[in-house]
């Protein structure tokens, strides 16, 4: 899923290109670095995203064929985005299918697949399958999964989803031993599309009609349709009304790259005072500590990280205000940072970077050697929604990729719920 604007990292991530397009972690954008996490175990791989982001995510994966980019002709988030996604691969085989969002990050990807070949056999019983994070600290930025430990056969029951709290609910949950939502799903899609008509029955009827103006070649006709539909969430539309939903533990370093300082945590400061500072041109900031100082064509952000809360609705006054014609913000003209720059005195640094960041891409997952990975084969897709930590790591919240799974062939020597009655995926 790679279709969300971008406020959060502002002045970097902007609405005409936002975070999955920059190279905040590498050399790569977090678009292409989901990408090739799930490449390995992909045999099909989409990104769903919005029609004015196509040619970006064109240009950061260029070995994707047209038909592997879903775009939405409307932002409308990620619950019309992957149920559009859903209901197109039900008739593709419903295979198995990971909704990966492309703007997050982990730090072993090994351990990132083994949790979706888990996943993936979890989700041939469960309605919905999603990646759990154990805590490492109390934290407002995320959502939480309450769990039943006591559960038999893959992953464990959730028992709900906690939206994301205040400090002291925060310290409740982890001491509770509740897990962070990494809003990273498993499903095969006849099974996540029952519990919509179930849950969400007017927003799926809503996006047959647009699928259904679609196959008639009328694009102009889909397209209001699509823009009537309501800009939800999967989370909201469906996730926390489903009922069999299973979550699997995600330990490999995993990280939304929502914060500023979650960038400074991932990149390392660039000083001795842990400051992070991106910028082409000189900056001094003697006896600045704990803050992030960005400098790009669209503006200059100075935000000690204890009020990074603000950035948000400080962007969006922004955005309102009238636009100042010598300041006219160039979406080609972007600033490219090096992974970092290090200051021992913290009193000048010049730091280098790049503007690409694509979210999450979705494909189909190859199958695994269960003995050893415990891997099966799994597609994945992404959606470009906003939705959604690693200590570093679409589909289907922000921009991100989906992957659609493909169940391995021996999945029923493990135990694994038959496949025979369906159609053979790609």
């Amino acid at each position: 899923m790679a279709g969300g604007g971008g406020t959060r990292l502002w002045p970097l991530s902007t609405e005409e290109r936002p975070k999955q397009f920059l190279p905040l972690l590498s050399e790569r954008s977090l678009l292409t670095e989901t990408y090739e996490r799930v490449l390995p175990i992909a045999s099909d791989i989409f990104v769903a995203t919005s029609e004015r982001y196509a040619r970006l995510v064109r240009e950061h994966l260029p070995a994707l064929k047209p038909r592997q980019i879903l775009t939405e002709p409307a932002r409308r988030n990620s619950g019309p985005a992957l149920l559009s996604a859903a209901l197109q691969f039900e008739q593709e085989g419903d295979p198995v299918t990971a909704a990966i969002p492309s703007d997050q990050t982990v730090a072993d990807a090994d351990a990132f697949r083994r949790a979706l070949a888990v996943g993936t056999r979890a989700a041939e019983s469960a309605s919905v399958v999603v990646l759990a994070v154990p805590p490492t600290r109390p934290e407002t930025d995320y959502g939480y999964l309450e769990v039943r430990e006591e559960t038999t056969g893959e992953g464990i029951e959730v028992v709900r989803f906690i939206e994301k709290p205040t400090a002291a609910q925060a310290e409740e949950h982890v001491q509770a031993g509740c897990f962070w939502n990494a809003g990273i799903f498993l499903f095969r899609p006849s099974l996540l599309l029952a519990e919509a008509r179930r849950v969400a029955g007017e927003l799926l009827a809503g996006v047959e009609h647009y699928r259904r103006a679609l196959a008639a070649g009328d694009r102009e006709g889909a397209r209001k349709v699509y823009e009537r539909l309501p800009a939800i969430s999967i989370d909201y539309a469906v996730m926390e009304k489903a009922a069999r939903v299973r979550a699997v533990r995600l330990r490999a370093g995993w990280s939304d790259v929502g914060t500023w300082r979650s960038v400074r945590d991932l990149r390392g400061p660039s000083d001795d005072h842990e400051n992070l500072i991106l910028s082409q041109t000189p900056v001094l900031a003697p006896g600045v500590r704990d803050t992030a100082i960005v400098f790009s064509p669209d503006g200059l952000l100075v935000l000690p990280f204890e009020r990074e809360g603000e950035l948000r609705g400080a962007v969006e006054r922004l955005r309102r205000a009238p636009e100042d014609p010598k300041s006219e913000a160039r979406a080609s003209q972007r600033p490219s940072f090096a992974p970092r720059s290090r200051l021992r005195d913290g009193g000048d640094a010049s730091s280098q970077g790049s503007s690409r960041s694509p979210k999450a891409s979705a494909g189909n997952l190859k199958p695994e050697a269960r003995a050893p990975r415990r891997g099966s084969s799994a597609q994945a897709a992404s959606s470009a929604a906003e939705a959604g930590s690693v200590p570093s790591q679409r589909s289907i919240r922000s921009p991100s990729p989906v992957a659609r799974l493909k169940s391995q062939a021996r999945a029923s020597q493990s135990g694994t719920a038959s496949r025979k009655s369906r159609r053979k995926p790609r």
